[in-house]
């Protein structure tokens, strides 16, 4: 159990120790080992940002973890709770839509999101071989974008709530996500410092798991705060001009 980094072709990458001996092609990308300048330094997934060698570090992040370049499918994030079903027939449909999660049960697609604080979430029914991708910032996790996934995958695609893994991957956590009184009003995992707010917004995603029926001994979190390991992991709060981590996943 747990988590541990993965060195391939001079690129590091987060494994989850479950799936990795599963043989479920995953990873959580790092700022290390790309080809990035600046403050996209090094290693900078993320499509939308106005860096030129994103688009190669993606490829290189796919290739490095043998998943198919021509078929992956990512979204243009918006943090709403829009949610894709990706198959062999609609992949290059769905490419590039706004949304915020993407689902695949066929073999072959890479489904991800890409994130700079927000909380990256894997979930996977091995038995069933169904897979999803999902970005939750504040605004996604209130509108439980997790909890919809999931449910998505259960009644669409027959998931079975016992097989289903849930992986949270490196996020702003509690000791850094700062907010307003208004988004702290909004939640129930929260703490008052010294006269500022505090959200747990990894808490707040593995509560609407647990509430679905997800054992609590198939959720794991990474427990990796993006700000506190800046030199590791992008985070918008250090610097918005940065890059973005990806979250991949294939079956």
């Amino acid at each position: 159990m747990g988590f541990g980094y993965l060195n391939i072709n001079g690129s590091l990458y987060l494994k989850n120790n479950e799936l990795y001996d599963l043989g479920i092609k995953h990873f959580f990308s790092t700022r290390k080992g790309g080809y990035s300048i600046g403050n996209y330094s090094e290693f900078n997934l993320g499509l939308y940002t106005e860096d030129e060698s994103a688009e190669k570090n993606l490829i290189k992040a796919l290739i490095d973890n043998t998943m198919n370049v021509d078929k992956a499918v990512f979204l243009r994030q918006v943090h709403g709770d829009e949610i894709y079903i990706v198959d062999r027939e609609n992949y290059t449909e769905i490419r590039g839509k706004f949304g915020d999660a993407l689902i695949t049960k066929d073999i072959g697609i890479p489904i991800g999101v890409f994130t700079a604080d927000c909380v990256p979430i894997i979930v996977v029914d091995y038995t069933n071989k169904i897979v999803a991708a999902v970005h939750a910032g504040w605004k996604g996790t209130y509108k439980k974008i997790l909890k919809k996934t999931i449910e998505k995958m259960i009644m669409e695609l027959n998931a079975d709530i016992e097989n289903i893994f849930v992986i949270l991957g490196p996020a702003i956590l509690s000791c850094c996500f700062e907010v307003g009184e208004d988004v702290f009003n909004k939640f129930n995992f929260k703490e008052k410092r010294d006269g500022k707010y505090y959200v747990d917004l990894y808490l707040e995603n593995k509560k609407q798991a647990v509430d679905l029926g997800i054992l609590e001994k198939n959720i794991f979190l990474s427990n990796i705060c993006t700000k506190c390991n800046n030199d590791l992991f992008y985070s918008y709060r250090v610097n918005n001009n940065t890059g973005r981590i990806g979250t991949f996943i294939s079956l």
